[in-house]
């Protein structure tokens, strides 16, 4: 049936052959009187008319065609096929009789006999577009991608402006899993026909897949402008379809509240639509609006009752809501419906655990197991919970190494074997694998493990590390406890140092940065400057950093790495004001490697939580709780970040205060949206 509905295209592309009159006057007349049976419905007498017509002249091809499908409507399939058989003899060597054959036999669910009929065609008529076209769609739903590549590529060799050719060819290659091939030939059907909205789609779905998220994020956003324009131009169905997938690019880009905007809309449009009104309480749970996310839930729930993929939703969404008894029920009512949903089970156990009732849990997670061998994560779930509660050590090391040889860099599963070697006292094993999590990871649990295990191993200036990163990251109060117990075991200087790799830390495990800070300068007497300085770091290459205007007419960059600055153009360099240089300097040195080690061993002073570091010059003050710069100084400029943001792991200056005494200077530096930079994101499209 399938095959069928892939190649109703191809019986409406085909060109209807043309009657030929049989050769003797009886036999005319005959024929005559099938058609005009036929034109009235009259189906037997149509065919008792042609049965008559092949009777009397053998070779009246129009008659056996005819005679073919009537056959087959009427279900005597023998017949039909002994006709098709005929015709082929009859004139088999005629590019629309055998493109008429392989329509026959597609409509008689015989795609392998309706292939030989095409590539027959293709034989006798190269060019024939519509053959090519039906083998690509037929070597497309056998699953034989490459060969329908192939005629693909064969099609838009003769159909080049074709934006639709080259989006059937990039959805080919996407499954080869050939991803630049796809791109290209995406890219295609947006030079041909740039209001292909549905492409910009695919390209972030590919980048998605192959976890090049900044692309793909680029993607969903021009797919997401296109929608939107598209949106103000269109009426009806075709406006709601519109906030259809206006509401899945924003879900793709995270901006859940749109895209639960976008829904409210279309379960107005749809109140009987249970899959928008699902869709709605999902997206309100993702927005911990727990009580509307089960109220539209239940809506969907009631309009559909047996429909299990909703009580799977309503299920997740009590356990975030931390009501486990109703989430217990709603997968209870789930698996009822589904006995084989693996997921279910999973997701059953984690509330029955987080229930305090790990007896039923366990259950849930081997009966997860026992449908699904490779569910990774029931097994991480079950392994590491024996590893913390000290119990079935040996079924637990089963579980988690074949957790972890199914995911080798999954940081969680990692930290799981490397706790379950801590249980087992084997605290160098327990090292190894928890290390490699926290480089993979950067959780607060991760590294809380992390720092147990170092205090086994007296290593306790990394164990104080450990728990530090492990607050930072957002832990409980034990790692705060943990970190208070092992600073008294550390010497003063030893506290100061690792201070300045935690410190450090921040700002190491930024691989790439863009943002714009708003800047407000004044020197008393000279000048009062507004203005804006686009910032982009990418680790390893340094900063960038547009000049203002006031400095230098025309576009000016500064560019810096390891304390050294470079200008484009160059003759921008002698147009800066010595104060503002000096800014520079700050904005590159606490992304230069070895900034904060300069300070290791160098003279400290510390007032409470402050501790200042001096060298070379240059003097920093650390906030000891947090372990982040307060302020710098350096050649009579004191640079003060006053206020931070997180991106991803780490804290970024967003708001900065400048200021100097000898230069009567003063200015501050807000920062807007952060962001990865465009060169990151160019290299990463590069190495694809």
């Amino acid at each position: 049936m399938k095959k069928k509905i892939i190649f109703v295209l191809c019986f409406i592309l085909v060109m209807q052959t043309g009657f030929a009159y049989a050769a003797n006057y009886e036999a005319y007349r005959a024929y005559l009187k099938g058609v005009l049976a036929y034109k009235a419905n009259a189906f037997d007498a149509a065919r008792k008319d042609y049965e008559k017509v092949v009777a009397l002249d053998p070779d009246a091809l129009a008659a056996r065609k005819e005679l073919m499908h009537l056959y087959w409507r009427s279900g005597n399939q023998q017949k039909a096929f002994d006709a098709a058989e005929k015709i082929e003899n009859l004139d088999g060597e005629n590019p629309a009789t055998t493109m008429l054959l392989a329509n026959f036999y597609i409509g008689a669910e015989q795609p392998e006999k309706a292939r030989k009929f095409w590539e027959k065609t293709l034989e006798l008529e190269p060019d024939n577009e519509i053959a090519i076209l039906c083998l690509a769609a037929y070597y497309d739903s056998d699953n034989k991608l490459e060969k329908s590549a192939e005629y693909w590529n064969e099609f838009l060799k003769n159909q080049p402006d074709s934006a639709a050719g080259y989006f059937q060819l990039g959805m080919i290659q996407e499954k080869l899993d050939m991803t630049q091939e796809a791109l290209n030939s995406y890219d295609k059907v947006l030079e041909l026909k740039p209001e292909s909205l549905e492409v910009y789609l695919s390209k972030a779905r590919i980048y998605e897949n192959i976890n090049n998220f900044p692309l793909a994020v680029s993607e969903y956003a021009k797919a997401r402008d296109a929608f939107i324009k598209a949106k103000k131009e269109l009426k009806g169905a075709d406006n709601e379809i519109a906030s259809y997938w206006l509401g899945v690019i924003y879900q793709k880009m995270g901006n859940i509240d749109k895209a639960a905007a976008e829904f409210e809309y279309l379960s107005s449009k749809q109140p009987d639509n249970v899959a928008v009104i699902a869709r709605l309480g999902y997206y309100y749970s993702l927005l911990k609006q727990y009580a509307k996310a089960e109220k539209k839930l239940k809506i969907a729930l009631s309009k559909d009752p047996l429909n299990y993929e909703i009580s799977y939703l309503l299920g997740l969404n009590y356990i975030d809501w931390q009501k486990y008894d109703k989430a217990i029920k709603s997968f209870e009512k789930v698996v009822s419906l589904n006995p084989d949903f693996a997921d279910a089970y999973y997701f059953m156990g984690n509330a029955m655990d987080k229930n305090g009732d790990f007896e039923n849990a366990e259950k849930a997670f081997l009966q997860t197991l026992a449908i699904s061998p490779e569910h990774t994560r029931a097994m991480n779930y079950l392994g590491y919970t024996y590893a913390d509660k000290n119990i079935k050590l040996k079924e637990a090391e089963i579980l988690l190494d074949k957790a972890v040889a199914l995911e080798p860099q999954n940081g969680a599963y990692l930290d799981s074997l490397g706790w379950l070697y801590y249980r087992q006292e084997k605290y160098e094993l327990a090292e190894k694998f928890i290390v490699t999590a926290a480089n993979i990871t950067r959780d607060a649990v991760i590294y809380e493990h992390l720092g147990d295990v170092y205090v086994e191993l007296a290593k306790i200036n990394d164990a104080w590390i450990a728990y530090a990163l492990a607050r930072d990251a957002g832990a409980q109060k034990s790692a705060k406890r943990k970190l208070e117990l092992v600073q008294k075991k550390i010497s003063p200087a030893d506290f100061y140092n690792v201070n300045l790799f935690r410190a450090g830390s921040n700002y190491q495990k930024l691989f790439s940065l863009k943002t714009g800070y708003k800047m407000k300068i004044s020197v008393k007497s000279y000048y009062s400057v507004k203005g804006y300085l686009p910032f982009n770091y990418v680790k390893g290459e340094g900063v960038s950093i547009g000049m203002p205007a006031k400095f230098f007419m025309g576009n000016a960059t500064v560019y810096i790495k390891d304390g050294n600055a470079t200008f484009d153009p160059k003759a921008a360099e002698d147009e800066i004001p010595q104060e503002f240089r000096g800014i520079l300097d700050f904005a590159s040195g606490i992304f230069s490697q070895g900034f904060f080690k300069q300070f290791e061993n160098s003279a400290v002073d510390q007032s409470g939580k402050k501790i200042t570091y001096a060298s070379n010059g240059t003097e920093m003050m650390l906030d000891s709780e947090t372990g982040l710069v307060e302020k710098i100084t350096k050649d009579g400029i004191v640079i003060e970040p006053v206020k931070y943001k997180r991106f991803f792991n780490s804290m970024i200056p967003s708001l900065i205060n400048v200021s100097s005494k000898q230069y009567k200077f003063k200015g501050s530096f807000e920062a807007g949206n952060i962001a990865l930079s465009d060169k990151h994101v160019r290299d990463a499209a590069n190495e694809e």
